[in-house]
């Protein structure tokens, strides 16, 4: 009998794996109003408020979609280059960037908006290629 539930419990051990870190959004709303939202690659409009207040560097925007296999792969690009922290992505499945889309006039996915230091102003880049040729020229020899 102790043979059997010595057998059962390295069986049921050897089932268990090494957990992976989550790859995964936690959102808490609550009436309509976002509480909580942790995890995932896309920032709120609270963060995105705050980014854009900081005017001593620029600030690089991309709206971007899960859906959307080129942005996929965009962030993709930027993972392998190490870029990943310097970008801020909008999810265009929340409400608010959609708005925000609409305002900007964002025709295609993925776009990023690059806000210059300083208040020198605004530029628009569609597309995966335009936005890794743009992020080379700037990004691939900071240290």
């Amino acid at each position: 009998m102790k043979g059997l539930i010595f057998i059962l419990v390295g069986l049921l051990l050897s089932c268990g794996g090494a957990q992976s870190p989550r790859n995964s959004e936690l959102l808490v709303q609550y009436e309509g109003v976002t509480e909580v939202r942790r995890g995932g690659a896309y920032i709120d409009e609270a963060t995105l408020r705050e980014v854009a207040k900081q005017e001593h560097k620029a600030t690089y925007i991309i709206f971007s979609d899960d859906m959307c296999g080129a942005c996929v792969n965009l962030k993709q690009s930027l993972k392998q280059r190490g870029w990943i922290d310097e970008v801020y992505f909008l999810n265009l499945d929340d409400r608010w960037v959609q708005d925000l889309a609409v305002i900007m006039k964002i025709k295609a996915l993925p776009t990023m908006v690059v806000q210059l230091k300083n208040g020198r102003g605004t530029l628009y880049f569609e597309g995966p290629g335009e936005i890794m040729m743009y992020l080379a020229g700037k990004l691939a020899f900071i240290p």
